[in-house]
């Protein structure tokens, strides 16, 4: 019964950790290039695309890391059923937690806008480079993302 739960709670906290990841910043992206459809709003929906395949490929390295250091937690996982539906108890919460806030559930804008410099660090990362991303990042995919009300100020 333990094991069940462990997993239920560990697969849960992954789906939870990778939807705050991902979703404000693809969300905030698209917003923008439906709002504004110029080339720099499609450069940061390029860049939230880009950060979530590398926080999607950070958990999965982090998962196989773990299996490798601990095969039979990884063996108990595969075998098991509760894999998927754990995966899905922490998307339910995390909509649980859109539905009561009425905003995207993320980590912050620290965090979203240090992905997206890491995309763009591995081509360029002088320093002028990566103040004009993070300013075209910040101005079009950082932010609370509200389904309620207006859109909040820009980052200048």
């Amino acid at each position: 019964m333990l094991r069940e739960i462990l997993i239920l709670v560990s697969c849960g906290s992954v789906g939870y950790a990778w939807l705050c990841a991902v979703t404000a910043p693809l969300v905030r992206a698209m917003r923008s290039v439906v709002q504004s459809s110029t080339r720099d709003a499609w450069f940061a929906l390029a860049l939230a695309v880009g950060a979530a395949l590398l926080w999607t490929a950070i958990i999965a390295a982090a998962i196989l890391l773990a299996m490798m250091l601990e095969p039979r937690a990884g063996l108990a996982l595969l075998g098991s059923q509760l894999f998927w539906p754990g995966v899905v108890s922490g998307a339910i919460v995390w909509c649980g937690q859109l539905i009561a806030t009425v905003r995207v559930p993320r980590f912050g804008d620290d965090l979203e806008a240090a992905a997206a410099l890491a995309i763009v660090a591995l081509v360029d990362d002088g320093p002028e480079t990566l103040m004009r991303v993070h300013r075209l990042y910040a101005l079009h995919a950082i932010g609370d993302v509200s389904f309620g009300g207006s859109q909040p100020a820009a980052v200048a």
